[in-house]
């Protein structure tokens, strides 16, 4: 009679069972140290090479929030401003503007005497075509070689 016995099982069980874990940290820790590269890309493209800068709200208005659960680590990076989507994608198609009161300081290219005057605008529709001035997108595709190789580094680490 021929016997067999599996010497370490009990190891071998014990460092699969940490391997999500190990997997989950490895890639927070790589997402963490890429959320700033992505961070800083996406400040260059709106500070003139996509968007020239006017106010500085939206570049202000990027962040960026890692979370990690189950065996997975997620980043997401994106502005809550209403009109980053509408730069980012561009727009094609009509707007309704609402009523609103107009301040004119000057009628046929000259000041008026009383200084300036409110007037009252109807509501209107108005067509738009604006291209898309991709800034979250264009600095993903930019830094997409760096990422795939730290997200895969990451994950080496891990199973080492």
């Amino acid at each position: 009679m021929i016997a067999a016995e599996i010497v370490g099982v009990d190891a071998a069980l014990s460092r699969l069972q940490s391997l999500p874990a190990a997997v989950e940290d490895g890639l927070a820790r790589a997402l963490a140290r890429l959320s700033l590269d992505l961070e800083a890309a996406v400040a260059r493209k709106l500070s003139g090479e996509v968007l020239q800068t006017r106010g500085g709200a939206l570049r202000a208005s990027v962040e960026s929030t890692l979370s990690s659960s189950n065996g997975a680590a997620e980043l997401l990076l994106g502005s809550a401003l209403p009109y980053s989507a509408f730069q980012e994608y561009g727009f094609k198609g009509t707007e309704s503007v609402r009523a609103q009161l107009r301040t004119i300081r000057a009628a046929f290219g000259r000041p008026l005497r009383q200084g300036s005057e409110q007037i009252a605008v109807k509501p209107y529709t108005r067509r738009i075509d604006y291209p898309a001035h991709s800034f979250l997108r264009s600095a993903l595709a930019e830094l997409a070689p760096e990422i795939e190789a730290e997200l895969r580094d990451a994950v080496a680490e891990a199973l080492q």
